[in-house]
This record gives structure tokens, C-alpha cells and sequence, in this order.
């Protein structure tokens, strides 16, 4: 009798799981619809851009930024786009040489530790400087020899600050004078080697270094060490970064780690669009974290069960459980080889539609998402010390100091033993 319920119960879970998708599918779509404000009644530009910069209002207070996040104007908008496509998709880049930089970077951030006995590295505070100092060499071309490392710290601070003020009192944030001061000494100029002023400056660093430093940190954390089971596929994947990057033939398997790490930390959780012009429209969001992890879309689906048949018998073996090695929060990059149309519909790390982020074309954000992530993984891996998680043990969390490094570290191995100890 228990054995005649076994395929029943199978058969069941299956028809489950297939509704649970099918339920899936609606959700996604209108998900996707308010990333692409297909609710609006009139989308054209004029009004997508009023739609996006309402609910965007916060970071032009907090930065004075007027980019394609913030302006309402078209013709701004075009021609940031037109210099942010400019920065990205410039020919000249070399991924060698940016992940030199970044594991330049990082021996200067463990030899600083090896100064301390505990060997403690700040890891957030570490990951937002490097970031930081190859963004500003890629973008505006400075040399991180001439930059000093507290100048790094003051920037990345008081952004993170700013951010945080304009989340608890949008209304009362304003830009801050250390910041701007701070840029200014760097005399960054634009593509056309003219002078830009600290707000021109942040409208183009913004929307690269603030939405790449958390996937860089929280990626290597589960990657290298958060886990185990993931690390050695991610050492197999990353042995040939740099030099396999811009090449199609030799880079897809390694850009899977950047792909599974925006599934798992995209750098926009959510895509706020107001739902009408007006002041006092309500306010729309695209989930992209649930996108990118429901166990509806992303988990295994169960296996059928198995039916062995001899002339006298029939017997039906149960099928295995659920491979969890590859669930939706697992981090599992083989999962981008052969994802599901509704996966597909659901992955959109850098939206879509008419304001696709430029960082999407020609790979340019995976790239640099691999090589950061692959320097840390390199001179910080479990071999040479091991991630010191902050009071609240998390390494995947909204907050900004970042996961697992807000208020933990990186502690050093030495002489075969890890210390303890927080950063």
C-alpha cells in the first residue's frame, strides 16, 4: 500500500512544481513590466525619465548629480549615456593591466595587515578602495601610485555615508564638502581630457563604483569562503583570468562567476519607478532580488520517479531528493550553462528595456566583476586566511558597511594557525 503512494506522491510534487512555475511567469512579467514602464500611459522618454529621476530625487540632494539616473532632461540624459558608452566600451582596455592594479592594490592592503599581530584587514573598507582605485584609473586615468590611500577611504566613506543619510531623511541630506573637496584634489578630467568639477565627476564614478564594490565583496565572500562546496569549481573557472577576458572563446566559463554572483547580489536590489507624474504618485518597484531567487525559478525541479519492470514484477524507485548543491541560494555558476527560458526572463542584473545599463554591453560589468573578484579570491583566499564575519554574523545583508565586511574582516594565517580576532 505505502509503496503504490510513492509515484502518486511524485506525480503530485511534479504537478506542484509545474504550477508554482506557471504562477512564476505572471509574477515575472510584471516584474519586468515596471522595470520597463509598460504601465505608463505614455512612455516616451520625456516620461520614463520623469518616472525613474522622481524616485531617484534622493541621490541627486545627496550628490548634486545630474546624470541619466537623476535628470529629467533628454537631452542630458543622451549625452551622459553617450560618455558613460564612451568609458565602457573604449577599445584601448586592458584586463591585465586592471587586475595588476587591483592585486597591486591588495599586496599593499596584506602588508599593511602583516604590520598588525593579529593580521586583520578590514575587508569592506579594503574592497571599496581597490575598487575605487581601478574605477578611477579606468575611467579618468589616474595612476593609484599618485592617489594616497586615506583620500580613497575619505571618498568611499563619506559615499557610503551620503547613501545612508539619504535613505533615513531624504529631505534634509545635502552634498557633502569633504567629498567634493576630496574629488576636486584629483583633478579628474572627462574623455575629452577637460577638468571636470566634483559633481560632473561623481555623475560618472557613481553608477560604476557604487553598484560594483557589493557584488565584488559578497561574491568573493561565498565564493572563496562562505561556501566550501563552491570554491573549488570557482578556483577551476578563474584559472586563466586575466588573460582569457575579450577573448569569446576562452572567457564564457569564467564570466559565469560574475553571472552567479549578480543573480545571488545584484547591484540594484530593486528598480523604483514612480507610477504616474505627479508629486504625489505612488511609488512602483521591480524586485530584482526575488527574481534572481525564487526557489520557484531557480531551484531544481524534483526528479520523476524510476520504474523497474520484470515479467513478474513492477517495482518503482522513489526519485532523489532535490539536488541543494544547486538550489536558488546556492552559489553555483554551471547553472548559467543551460538556464531555463523563464531563468532567462528572470536574470536581469542590468534591467532592461530602453535603459539598460551601459555596463551590460559587450561585458563589460562581468569583466570587472571576474577580475576583482578573482584578485581577491587570488592574495585573500582560504589558504592565507580566512573571512572574520562581524556581531552579527552575516555576509548578506543591505546595510553600508557592506556583507561581512560592515563589521568584520579578513584574518591572516600565519605560521599555519588563523588568527582571531575583528576588524
Amino acid at each position: 500500500m505505502l509503496a503504490s503512494l510513492v509515484p502518486f506522491c511524485l506525480v503530485v510534487a511534479i504537478l506542484l512544481h509545474k504550477w508554482r512555475r506557471w504562477k512564476a511567469q505572471g509574477w515575472v512579467k510584471q516584474q519586468r513590466d515596471i522595470a520597463r514602464f509598460r504601465f505608463a500611459a505614455n512612455p516616451d522618454l520625456p516620461t520614463r525619465l520623469h518616472l525613474r529621476a522622481s524616485e531617484n530625487r534622493r541621490l541627486k540632494a545627496a550628490f548634486g548629480i545630474d546624470n541619466s539616473l537623476t535628470t529629467e532632461t533628454p537631452e542630458n540624459h543622451e549625452a551622459f549615456l553617450k560618455m558613460a558608452i564612451h568609458v565602457l566600451n573604449r577599445g584601448t582596455r586592458s584586463w591585465e593591466e586592471l587586475y595588476n592594479i587591483a592585486e597591486s592594490f591588495l599586496q599593499g592592503e596584506f602588508y599593511l595587515a602583516t604590520q598588525d599581530r593579529q593580521s586583520i584587514i578590514p575587508l569592506a573598507e579594503s574592497v571599496r578602495c581597490m575598487v575605487l582605485a581601478v574605477v578611477l584609473f579606468d575611467s579618468f586615468g589616474v595612476d593609484p601610485e599618485a592617489v594616497e590611500r586615506s583620500d580613497l577611504v575619505t571618498i568611499t566613506e563619506e559615499i557610503n555615508n551620503q547613501w545612508l543619510k539619504s535613505k533615513c531623511d531624504p529631505d534634509a541630506v545635502a552634498p557633502s564638502d569633504l567629498l567634493n573637496s576630496t574629488i576636486a584634489s584629483l583633478n579628474l578630467a572627462s574623455p575629452t581630457m577637460r577638468t571636470m568639477t566634483p559633481v560632473e565627476a561623481l555623475g560618472l564614478l557613481m553608477p560604476q563604483y557604487e553598484t560594483l564594490w557589493r557584488v565584488v565583496l559578497l561574491t568573493f565572500v561565498t565564493a572563496y569562503h562562505h561556501q566550501p562546496a563552491a570554491y573549488p569549481d570557482t578556483v577551476e573557472r578563474a584559472a586563466s583570468v586575466p588573460s582569457c577576458l575579450g577573448d569569446p572563446s576562452r572567457e564564457a566559463e569564467a564570466l559565469k562567476l560574475a553571472q552567479e554572483g549578480l543573480r545571488l547580489y545584484p547591484s540594484n536590489k530593486h528598480l523604483y519607478r514612480a507610477a504616474a507624474v505627479g508629486p504625489q504618485s505612488p511609488t512602483l518597484a521591480a524586485d530584482i532580488s526575488a527574481l534572481h531567487r525564487h526557489p520557484a525559478i531557480w531551484n531544481p525541479p524534483p526528479s520523476p520517479p524510476t520504474t523497474h519492470s520484470t515479467p513478474a514484477l513492477t517495482t518503482v524507485t522513489p526519485s532523489n531528493p532535490p539536488d541543494t548543491t544547486c538550489n536558488a541560494l546556492t552559489f553555483h555558476p554551471p547553472r548559467f550553462t543551460t538556464l531555463t527560458p523563464l531563468q532567462r526572463r528572470a536574470y536581469i542584473p542590468f534591467s532592461l528595456g530602453w535603459h539598460k545599463c551601459p555596463a551590460a554591453s559587450n561585458k563589460f560589468g562581468e569583466r570587472m566583476v571576474v577580475v576583482l573578484v578573482v584578485a581577491l579570491g587570488r592574495m585573500l583566499g582560504p589558504e592565507r586566511g580566512r573571512v572574520l564575519f562581524g556581531e552579527d554574523n552575516e555576509h548578506d545583508n543591505d546595510r553600508g558597511g557592506g556583507g561581512g565586511g560592515g563589521g568584520g574582516g579578513w584574518g591572516g594565517r600565519g605560521g599555519g594557525r588563523a588568527e582571531d580576532g575583528a576588524g
